[in-house]
């Protein structure tokens, strides 16, 4: 069975005490992998120049895909490297605190995060 393609759409909004613009981005991932962390490799990036917007990732063909979040505090971050130590970091989790897998072109997809969790 061969799976088709389809589109991955998370809206993120950050929380925390910076303002997420043109320089100080909100940064997307996608794993196909529960497993994040900072050796970690993921399937696709994107970054966002507003709060509460949307990341969409077309052409996935991963049937699952797990998604982590950073916000550049510094100004710092070109992609293609795991967040500088510090960054407040977001993963997107179920109500029993695993990290929570979408299909893509599923709906509704929204990961709210803030300061409190850091990159180690």
């Amino acid at each position: 069975l061969v799976n088709k393609a389809g589109t991955v759409t998370v809206a993120v909004t950050y929380k925390g005490k910076g303002a997420v613009d043109a320089r100080h981005r909100t940064w997307v991932w996608l794993f196909d992998t529960p497993a994040i962390g900072p050796g970690s490799m993921p399937i696709a990036e994107l970054s966002i120049a507003s709060n509460g917007g949307a990341a969409a990732f077309d052409g996935i063909d991963a049937k699952r895909v797990y998604i982590a979040v950073a916000f550049d505090e510094g100004g710092m971050m070109n992609g293609n490297a795991p967040p500088p130590s510090g960054s407040p970091i977001g993963i997107l989790l179920s109500t029993d605190g695993a990290p929570r897998s979408v299909a893509p072109d599923e709906d509704g997809v929204s990961l709210t995060f803030d300061d409190s969790q850091r990159m180690p």
